[in-house]
């Protein structure tokens, strides 16, 4: 019988692939909608996927943070360092698109991300 660590990358890497890959689905299904000039506010779900991706970047940051401050960054196996690494990427872009969308700062210099344009 198996123990539960030979299994646990495995539950990592399908973990990450559905929490990232969600959101990621929802922001290119918005994307397309929006080059077919939907009506439909198709933008909304861009930012939806984006936001939902900074709230899983941050608890990845989080739960993979945790050991990395304890054993150091050498001390963390591949699949952790990888896995840190694209969660801290998600969670700053996920960061940039909060701090806009609660008008923290002002949201015309993320405007890229979401529309794909520089100002209105």
């Amino acid at each position: 019988m198996h123990s539960f660590s030979k299994w646990r990358p495995w539950i990592a890497i399908i973990t990450a692939c559905i929490t990232v890959g969600g959101p990621l689905a929802v922001v290119i299904n918005g994307y397309i909608l929006m080059a077919q000039n939907d009506v439909d506010h198709p933008d909304v779900l861009v930012l939806f996927g984006i936001l939902v991706w900074g709230i899983v970047g941050l608890i990845g940051v989080i739960a993979y943070g945790i050991p990395c401050h304890r054993v150091g960054w050498q001390g963390l196996s591949r699949l952790q360092r990888i896995l840190f690494s694209i969660y801290g990427v998600i969670f700053i872009i996920g960061l940039l698109i909060w701090l806009g969308f609660l008008g923290i700062v002002p949201y015309d210099w993320v405007d890229w991300i979401v529309y794909g344009r520089i100002g209105y």
